[in-house]
């Protein structure tokens, strides 16, 4: 009997924090109809499988990727708030046509010409560039009926532009960055094609209109959101952006405040494994073009700690024993969410070793929340109202 009020109580802590309080963050999530659906892929497939070896080289190369484009911005105090902005760079923040990242592809000018524009959420501009590569995807300018700029420049070899773009099924006139390097420069080497910026706009570095903004005021977005929900198949890697809501009919997402104006960073109360917790008070900037959790050495130590038998590989990535996942939650706005993938695939083929999705990254103290986590939910981008939803796919 005793052994049975046990279990009895035990079964009711735990219903207890999978039905806790949701604290109420701003006004309920906004009726916008979505007027925009993108499937989105990642350039190069999926960069990590659970059930397959781990491609250690290219980890390390998408890993110095992202941490190159983090490390190109700098906190200021603004008023009475702390906001993000870029570094004075004679280059953009982050380059075209990358292995690993996120790309959709959109028709823009008129006629419509194919351009793949990698989405890029630490930077708030539309860019595209055309060089004489032959790789990539090269947007004409004087192909384009609707294409105009008055040549001022915005950027180094950048003027400002503006055109037709199709997002999904809907038309919006944008102004982007339309950059031309000269034939003699190493730039023109690299692939022709596009950036989305769906970062906020103290991020911008070439000042144009931010989109959201601009397509809200003229009208053709009711509400100034955008969403991203991972395709539920596996083996894939895609995902649909939404703009103005989500793509599909879920629950309102469970809001947070952005902590810090630039990036999609929020505050994540605490991460728990196997039910205990192990980090509290994450600030943690959500990046959905991130494959792996980044995080400060000293976390990503304890996160490995409480890990029964879990050791450190080079260039900041762990293992641990394949033989039972850790069970990992972290706790967004009073509710507990569950990480999809706790392994990125197994250290060799014969090994009893899985990487871990953590991965030790020096960024003054900043997470960056990736693909484990972000693949199990739905996120949406409240550019209005300064937020971040969170909802269970």
């Amino acid at each position: 009997m005793r052994l049975f009020l046990s279990t009895l109580a035990l079964l009711l802590a735990h219903v207890a924090v999978s039905i806790a309080y949701v604290p109420y963050y701003g006004n309920p999530s906004p009726d916008a109809g979505v007027v925009a659906k993108i499937p989105i892929n990642r350039r190069g497939g999926r960069v990590y499988n659970p059930q397959s070896v781990a491609d250690l080289a290219r980890f390390n190369a998408v890993l110095q990727s992202s941490l190159e484009r983090y490390s190109r911005t700098k906190r200021e105090l603004q008023g009475n708030r702390v906001v993000r902005r870029t570094l004075p760079l004679p280059d953009k923040l982050a380059p075209i046509g990358e292995d690993g990242s996120w790309y959709a592809d959109v028709e823009l000018g008129n006629p419509g010409q194919k351009v793949q524009f990698d989405i890029d959420m630490t930077s708030s501009d539309f860019w595209v560039e055309s060089t004489t590569s032959v790789h990539g995807t090269r947007f004409e300018a004087s192909d384009s009926q609707s294409y105009f700029s008055e040549h001022k420049f915005v950027f180094r070899d950048c003027v400002g532009s503006l055109d037709s773009l199709v997002l999904g099924d809907k038309k919006f006139n944008i102004e982007f960055a339309h950059c031309s390097p000269p034939r003699a420069s190493i730039r023109t080497l690299n692939p022709s094609g596009g950036i989305m910026g769906l970062a906020h706009s103290s991020l911008s570095q070439t000042s144009l209109p931010h989109f959201f903004e601009d397509a809200k005021e003229k009208g053709k977005l009711a509400e100034g959101i955008f969403a991203i929900e991972f395709n539920k198949d596996d083996t894939d890697s895609s995902a649909v952006l939404s703009l103005g809501g989500m793509a599909r009919h879920h629950d309102d997402p469970l809001y947070a405040p952005v902590k810090t104006f630039g990036f999609w960073q929020i505050l994540f109360k605490r991460l728990m494994i196997d039910g205990n917790t192990v980090l509290d008070n994450i600030q943690g900037v959500i990046d959905v073009t991130s494959p792996f959790v980044l995080a400060p050495p000293e976390d990503v130590r304890m996160f490995y700690n409480a890990i029964s038998g879990a050791q450190p590989l080079a260039n900041g990535f762990w293992s641990y024993p394949c033989f039972e996942d850790p069970k990992i939650h972290i706790e967004h706005a009073g509710w507990l969410f569950p990480f999809k993938d706790s392994s990125l695939g197994k250290v060799k083929e014969s090994s009893g070793y899985c990487i871990g999705p953590l991965v030790e990254a020096d960024l003054a103290g900043l997470w960056v929340i990736g693909e484990p986590f972000l693949k199990g939910v739905i996120s949406v981008f409240d550019f209005d109202q300064k937020r971040v939803g969170i909802r269970n796919a």
